[in-house]
């Protein structure tokens, strides 16, 4: 009698278990002992498929991000535009706590200037040329209007993702809409006094 052969655990396999546990109880809460209780296995199959759990929680890292682009672009091309944008960043936040903080509340950021942080992620040049394209802006200003609304959106999304406040999905609707205006006009008073 011939033995049914043994199921593989596949990265893929690892990397979703890993993700999931980060999802529901944190980074820290990622080690190999607790991977491996959850998929049912020992930690040997996390190795084999992982060099290190550094390795793995980059992997985690990418995945997370991966998650988090693929609602960010579908939210540009959806009816809002730019404030869908900024509506799904703080709903990433309220769904997705601690991948979240994963992300953007680690020190990931490493001590880069607002500028930096604010532009040189994924889909940004794609961004700041669809905010060129509504407002007419030059392209230095269309990435300062870009900072600006992103510090407030991040600021609302790190205090939901802390659970430090909770707002109603109108409240931010109407916060992100007052300051991309306020910030529209200066930017817009700027370029005509410098025509003038």
């Amino acid at each position: 009698m011939q033995m049914p052969p043994k199921v593989r655990i596949t990265r893929q396999i690892i990397l979703q278990a890993a993700l999931e546990i980060v999802r529901q109880k944190g980074p820290d809460a990622l080690n190999a002992r607790s991977l491996a209780a959850s998929i049912g296995c020992s930690v040997q199959p996390v190795f084999r498929e992982f060099s290190s759990m550094q390795a793995l929680r980059a992997a985690v890292v990418q995945s997370a991000q991966q998650l988090f682009d693929a609602e960010m672009l579908a939210a540009l091309g959806g009816e809002d535009g730019f404030l869908g944008m900024g509506m799904t960043y703080i709903g990433f936040a309220e769904r997705e706590k601690n991948l979240f903080r994963l992300l953007f509340m680690s020190g990931g950021f490493g001590g880069a200037s607002a500028v930096q942080v604010a532009g040189t992620t994924k889909g940004d040049d794609e961004v700041i040329a669809t905010l060129q394209g509504m407002t007419g802006l030059d392209a230095a200003r269309a990435q300062r209007l870009y900072t600006g609304i992103w510090f407030t959106t991040h600021g609302i999304a790190s205090l939901v993702a802390t659970g430090d406040c909770t707002m109603q999905q109108e409240e931010v609707r109407q916060a992100l809409h007052t300051t991309f205006v306020g910030l529209l006009t200066a930017l817009r008073q700027e370029t005509e006094k410098e025509r003038d």
